[in-house]
């Protein structure tokens, strides 16, 4: 049985953060369409948003209008949801106008799609690989909660990352040792391998929770009441539990080593991305406005990606940017973009974006010189 209480009090927290919601999605053509960059690129006057960052070159911009792209396969090949219509169309009277959300494989050179993952009046959605390519984590919904499932990818077998016991999962991501960490709504965190064996974290039980990530022996969470949120570390080795002193943090995206971490970060009128080293120490702000979503290490750590919202002289701006570690200097590479989820290949070239525009999912990748 799902916790009420907890889940009032999760959607009110929810009211305060700018998130993909995963609902009420119309259907929209499949289309692609090619963006060649223009030789100069607008950017912010602000000091996280200047240029001069040579290292940063756009080759072009690939639109994919009405598809949701999460995860990379290899070079050529993405991961996405999108409306299957091969099934009939929703049969709940809120979404009746949808076709139910399918995964596929699909290739960018050849246009050709590969049904992984389908199932009639659901949506699904949120597909993310195993660090060895092996295993699918995704979600499904069509009212209500989500619920996530664990899926090999030689195999069409489902089964849920969470059993009764520790209620629905409120969060689910993989590890770098290919395990699913995440909280739930019940209270406290799991762990669960591709087998789909759970194994509650006991030092975060009971605890409410918003989020949990794990690297190595360290695990950070984020934990909430009623109005704020406050970041810890849980070292595995030694047991003990570490406030970071950061305050308000909602969001948090270990570096590939696990030596740094982006954090975002809410003010009485901003939103702040921020760089922090493993143990919680603010080292700079990279980004601040109205609206920071997104934000994502490329694989050598060189480059953050970031979706940003703010206003200049009165004048709302938003869009994709590219800050360069080595040079602490931020690019603006695509306009008009509103809150994002962004995921990096494997070769540092290519950027996969997915926007929430009025309901409907569209995705662009970006391809680096």
């Amino acid at each position: 049985m799902i916790n009420t209480k907890k889940l009032k009090i999760f959607a009110t927290l929810l009211l305060v953060l700018l998130t993909l919601t995963a609902c009420g999605m119309r259907q929209e053509e499949n289309r692609t369409v090619n963006i060649e960059p223009s030789e100069s690129i607008t950017v912010n006057g602000n000091k996280s948003t200047e240029t001069n960052s040579p290292s940063i070159s756009i080759e072009k911009i690939v639109k994919y209008e009405g598809m949701e792209i999460t995860d990379w396969l290899n070079e050529q090949t993405v991961v996405l949801s999108k409306e299957n219509e091969d099934l009939e169309k929703m049969s709940l009277l809120d979404n009746s106008e949808s076709y139910p959300r399918s995964i596929y494989l699909y290739n960018l050179d050849t246009k050709e799609y590969k049904k992984v993952k389908s199932q009639k009046n659901m949506f699904l959605g949120g597909a993310i690989l195993s660090p060895d390519k092996k295993h699918l984590l995704y979600y499904e919904y069509s009212i209500g909660d989500t619920a996530y499932y664990v899926m090999n990818m030689d195999a069409v077998e489902q089964s849920p990352v969470t059993e009764d016991n520790l209620g629905i999962a409120y969060t689910a991501e993989w590890t770098y040792d290919q395990h699913v960490i995440g909280a739930s709504y019940a209270g406290g965190a799991y762990m669960a391998d591709t087998n789909r064996n759970i194994t509650p974290i006991t030092e975060l039980s009971g605890e409410q929770l918003f989020t949990v990530q794990k690297i190595k022996d360290k695990i950070y969470y984020i934990m909430t009441d009623s109005t704020s949120f406050q970041l810890y570390m849980l070292d595995l080795v030694t047991k003990e539990k570490k406030n970071l002193k950061v305050e308000n943090a909602d969001g948090i995206t270990l570096s590939p080593d696990g030596k740094q971490m982006l954090i975002t970060q809410g003010t009485e009128s901003t939103r702040r991305l921020l760089v922090a080293d493993a143990e919680g120490n603010v080292l700079r702000t990279i980004a601040e406005g109205s609206e920071v979503t997104g934000a994502s290490w490329s694989p050598n750590q060189q480059m953050i990606a970031y979706q940003l919202k703010s206003s200049i002289d009165g004048v709302d701006t938003s869009g994709i940017y590219l800050y360069d570690v080595l040079t602490e200097k931020s690019v603006q590479i695509m306009e008009n973009v509103g809150a994002s989820k962004i995921r990096w290949s494997s070769s540092n070239k290519k950027i996969a974006i997915t926007e929430l525009n009025e309901k409907n999912y569209n995705s662009s990748i970006v391809y680096l010189k």
